[in-house]
């Protein structure tokens, strides 16, 4: 145990040094998500993310692009120790230049041949969603809180011998920044996974000319949410404060796919006031799988003082789709809104108890 430059600030929240939290769960974490669409090309997204382990001392990162048919993934893996505070690891870095209005993305050259440098820039506060508890056969599942910010981004992407530049008028991006426990895959040895009782999940921030929104649903059934957390921020301040109560919801998939694939849909935000909002969403092309950097099947789990990997998978072989599903996707969105369009992601979860949207022998 020592202490870091954080601990000369008055920032303690618990009578340990902050290298240490106060729990000593295993699945205890703090992430950073992040995501960017090309609007003007509509043909590439990427999505990545980094992640503190303070129990497993180990921090990792990771991206996963897709431009066309293709989709590339690079993940990295370090020792937290002893320098638990840095958010980088191996090639990639995250600088905080100005908090929630200015941060830098990087992932400098490397093996993979996938590379960027982006500015992401904000004019719209940070969403801090409702903490997310849950208790399930006497564990606690999730315990977590979340700020979500929208803005845009400005840099260059490199993918093997082409480059990519974006501007603040067509990069597009989201981001979040989480702490506390959520379930992980479960590694040999491992107790049951206890799962919580919901089947369907929606994560969705977007943006438009005048306002930014994000949903958090999780429910049982249509109708019955087990969590829910939605936020508008209107850029001149109206409604700041008018509570979302319910979101109801009707998804077109496209069933001729091997893997559950958004077509688009209605999402309905329902306000304590009795006012309504209705967005109409419209997929597009652009769609990463976050199995790629290791969501659902391989985070916090160590692998040495320092490691990088990758690989590139051809999504054209709908044969192997399922392979790339265990997790879930960050799938690119328009969306139309009060004579507004607006872009973002959506990441969507069915589970096959949701009767809504099941479809016998159907994908998930």
């Amino acid at each position: 145990m020592f202490v870091t430059a954080g601990d000369e600030g008055f920032s303690h929240q618990t009578s340990l040094p902050l290298m240490l939290v106060a729990n000593s769960d295993p699945n205890w974490r703090e992430r950073y998500w992040f995501s960017v669409q090309d609007i003007r090309n509509r043909s590439l997204i990427l999505s990545g993310g980094f992640g503190k382990y303070p129990n497993k001392d180990v921090m990792e990162a990771c991206a996963m692009l897709r431009h066309g048919d293709r989709q590339w993934n690079v993940r990295a893996s370090r020792q937290l120790l002893p320098d638990p505070t840095a958010i980088a690891v191996g090639p990639f870095a995250v600088e905080v230049v100005e908090p929630f209005r200015h941060l830098r993305f990087r992932l400098a050259e490397n093996a993979s041949r996938v590379s960027f440098d982006l500015h992401w820039r904000a004019d719209t506060p940070a969403m801090l969603e409702e903490r997310h508890f849950e208790v399930n056969r006497a564990r606690v599942t999730h315990d977590i809180v979340r700020y979500v910010q929208l803005g845009r981004i400005e840099g260059v992407i490199g993918i093997e011998d082409e480059s990519f530049d974006l501007t603040l008028e067509t990069g597009w991006a989201e981001r979040d920044h989480s702490w506390g426990i959520r379930p992980m895959a479960p590694v040999p040895g491992d107790p049951p996974v206890a799962s919580a009782e919901w089947n369907f999940l929606a994560f969705c921030p977007l943006q438009f000319p005048s306002f930014v929104l994000h949903i958090y649903l999780f429910e049982a059934q249509a109708g019955e949410p087990t969590h829910l957390s939605a936020l508008v921020r209107r850029r001149d301040g109206r409604h700041g404060d008018d509570q979302v109560v319910v979101i109801d919801h009707d998804l077109e998939w496209d069933h001729s796919m091997p893997v559950r694939t958004l077509v688009g849909g209605r999402l309905i935000l329902r306000f304590r006031s009795g006012r309504s909002l209705d967005i109409d969403l419209q997929a597009l092309a652009p769609r990463v799988y976050l199995q790629g950097g290791g969501y659902g099947v391989d985070q916090g789990n160590w692998k040495g003082e320092s490691h990088l990997e990758y690989e590139m998978w051809n999504l054209a072989d709908l044969d192997r789709l399922r392979d790339y599903n265990r997790g879930a996707s960050d799938h690119m969105v328009e969306a139309r809104c009060e004579g507004e369009t607006g872009y973002g992601v959506i990441e969507y979860i069915v589970r096959s108890g949701h009767r809504k949207y099941h479809r016998p022998g159907g994908s998930r």
